[in-house]
């Protein structure tokens, strides 16, 4: 029931419905305030009524506070929650959620792009510059990390705690991050690369597996035992980036690695890869110093996979092929196919050359 009543100027408000808190307000104009009844009387009757309430009680840093306690522990991406929430509960921890607008996270997302950090370990080596810690720009992906980041934890509170009945990061734009990045080796590269990983069995069976089957690194990290079957040559990958399992076929060279390296396993762990010591496999170092020995520069693990799809695509793979040998998504796929149109260009070439003569001046 709403009562709205006249004193001077204004028009005072007061909405009564059992089971709700009294909501009450001023306005200028009856008409105004009898708008205000109706839109409140509507969110009561939807439930969001409640969900407005908590937005204005509860702060960024409760609900990132909870986020971390219950629910970072289920997410398959979990260590990047726990590396982003603590900037925003630095940075807005104190704002209500009501108060968290679009406006405002775009504010601070153009602040995070502009700011420098520096690495958590400031006394290594790659860390120092001539005595002096060394300072490192965000790229355009991690800061719309962060943006997706503070989506997630607004989408569980007003979801699954019934916090807030809005998503702001929904209306705030994510930074151009350009057309993405390929490198992959050339021939000659791949023959210097594979030369120098060949030194270390463990590491050169871990690269030539990315490499033969365009995997992740953390897809080989989480690989078992019990998902290889090494007589069909055909590994199950269940941990994977966008959470859909999918099989990869090993064959030739890159199976004879594999079955080489079973032959000797750590007893109790199912991990195809882990270290002597019974830990994660660290293949970073090995293959940093691996790819200055061979002088293949600005190349990164990850762009093995890159090296493998364009392979794939010079090949003749389809990008229905690319996306189920990958679990790629098409957008990405197409770069590929673009990277082996470009080949095909050359081979149109030699072909009108051969067949028909150069070109006439």
């Amino acid at each position: 029931m709403a009562t709205i009543r006249k004193r001077g100027e204004h028009y005072h408000v007061q909405v009564r419905v059992t089971g709700f808190p009294t909501r009450t307000a001023s306005f200028r104009s009856k008409k105004a305030a009898t708008e205000w009844v109706r839109l409140t009387e509507g969110e009561m009757a939807e439930g969001k009524h409640f969900r407005n309430v908590e937005a204005r009680r509860r702060t960024l840093a409760d609900a990132i506070d909870r986020y971390l306690n219950q629910e970072v522990g289920k997410l398959r991406d979990g260590r990047m929650h726990r590396s982003v929430l603590p900037w925003w509960r630095e940075q807005l921890g104190s704002r209500k959620l009501a108060q968290l607008t679009p406006a405002l996270i775009t504010e601070y997302r153009d602040r995070l792009a502009a700011s420098s950090y520096t690495r958590a370990r400031p006394d290594s080596k790659r860390s120092i510059v001539k005595g002096e810690p060394r300072r490192f720009k965000r790229s355009a992906q991690t800061v719309n990390n962060y943006l997706v980041v503070l989506g997630s934890l607004f989408t569980t509170a007003r979801r699954q705690w019934h916090w807030t009945s809005y998503n702001p990061v929904a209306d705030v734009a994510k930074l151009s991050t350009g057309r993405g990045r390929v490198r992959y080796l050339s021939e000659d590269e791949r023959k210097r690369l594979l030369t120098e990983t060949a030194k270390d069995a463990i590491l050169h069976t871990f690269v030539v597996l990315a490499l033969a089957t365009a995997a992740r690194a953390g897809e080989l990290w989480n690989l078992r035992w019990g998902d290889v079957e090494l007589r069909e040559g055909q590994l199950l990958l269940r941990v994977t980036k966008n959470a859909q399992p999918r099989s990869a076929w090993v064959q030739g060279e890159a199976l004879r690695l594999l079955e080489q390296h079973g032959k000797v396993r750590r007893l109790g762990d199912d991990r195809v890869f882990v270290s002597p010591k019974g830990r994660r496999y660290r293949y970073q170092t090995g293959f940093v110093a691996a790819c200055r020995a061979a002088n293949v520069q600005g190349f990164r693990f990850h762009d093995l996979r890159h090296s493998a799809a364009t392979y794939l695509a010079r090949e003749g793979a389809t990008e229905q092929q690319l996306r189920a040998i990958g679990g790629w998504k098409s957008s990405v796929v197409s770069r590929y196919v673009h990277l082996a149109a470009q080949d095909a260009r050359t081979v149109v070439a030699k072909m009108n050359d051969k067949i028909l003569g150069p070109r006439r001046s």
